[in-house]
């Protein structure tokens, strides 16, 4: 795909590794857009080449492929300002990156003769320096128009990416996933790291502390799957520990104990599943946990 020309409207960190990622796999940026001129010639710095503007019109003018890497509540205004230009589109690619959305907020563009399709990296980009650093092995989701779905997953696999095409109509839930097992997981993580302060530990010492274990379980997890990798009281049946737990948590916030007696019911099914316990123990743990303060 060398000499391919790609564009990049919205260049935040999403659009900055995506761009540089591109480049590095030998495709020509054309033009790079962001809220002011400024950050456009960062990010432009950043990704390695493309004309830094505030005109969305002229960064996609030499591009065949356009990447919308603004936020979501921004792609079905820009599709409808690109599709209102005197911008040829019959052989363009235009892809957003949002996880929640689909394609079809591309309609506009669509009905002007582009393809659309979206294309999401299933990766936490919280740093656009090492978001993408190494693609090897980043599922990225993708659905669209199938012209579009065939270009990109050809792109994902040259730089060595996994591409996984998805229904349009799954993507909100694709997301919702991604989310609950990212973003939610990382929420977990900070309720614990904040129960830590109990300990007098530091937030630095509570990660050094406990950082090993949920890496560990994070092994186990994709090793063996959530129904083999359950350990703990739970997964023992030891409601004497739950117990001692259930004094505990009567000095911790009601919303870390709901969160702890949700994710405990939750255990039980995995343990159940596991044949760890009985039907019976489940039973009395379910109702242990119903009673926590």
């Amino acid at each position: 795909m060398n000499g391919t020309s790609f564009a990049i409207l919205g260049a935040g960190r999403m659009g900055r590794a995506l761009g540089r990622l591109l480049v590095q796999q030998g495709l020509r940026p054309s033009g790079v857009t962001a809220r002011t001129l400024r950050s456009a010639r960062q990010a432009a710095a950043f990704v390695g080449g493309g004309e830094p503007t505030r005109s969305n019109e002229d960064a996609v003018a030499g591009a065949s492929l356009v990447f919308i890497t603004t936020p979501d509540r921004v792609i079905p205004l820009l599709a409808q300002e690109l599709a209102e230009t005197d911008l040829r589109w019959g052989r363009r690619v235009v892809a957003h990156t949002s996880g929640a959305l689909s394609s079809s907020v591309l309609e506009p563009l669509r009905r002007r003769g582009a393809q659309v399709a979206s294309i999401h990296p299933l990766a936490s980009i919280a740093d656009p320096r090492v978001g993408l650093r190494d693609p090897a092995g980043i599922p990225f989701a993708i659905e669209g128009e199938p012209r579009a779905v065939r270009r990109l997953r050809r792109l994902v696999v040259a730089f060595g990416g996994m591409p996984v095409t998805i229904p349009m109509e799954a993507k909100s839930l694709y997301h919702l996933i991604a989310v609950l097992l990212s973003n939610d997981l990382v929420a977990l993580i900070a309720v614990g790291l904040e129960t830590a302060r109990a300990l007098g530990l530091s937030e630095r010492q509570a990660l050094r502390l406990y950082m090993p274990l949920v890496r560990g379980t994070l092994d186990n997890v994709e090793r063996l799957g959530p129904v083999k990798a359950l350990t703990g009281p739970v997964s023992r049946g030891d409601a004497s520990t739950l117990r001692l737990h259930a004094e505990v948590l009567r000095a911790l916030p009601a919303d870390f104990r709901k969160l702890h007696r949700l994710l405990g019911v939750r255990s039980t099914d995995l343990a159940l599943r596991a044949r760890t316990i009985t039907p019976e123990v489940a039973t009395r743990l379910v109702r242990l946990l119903g009673s926590l303060p």
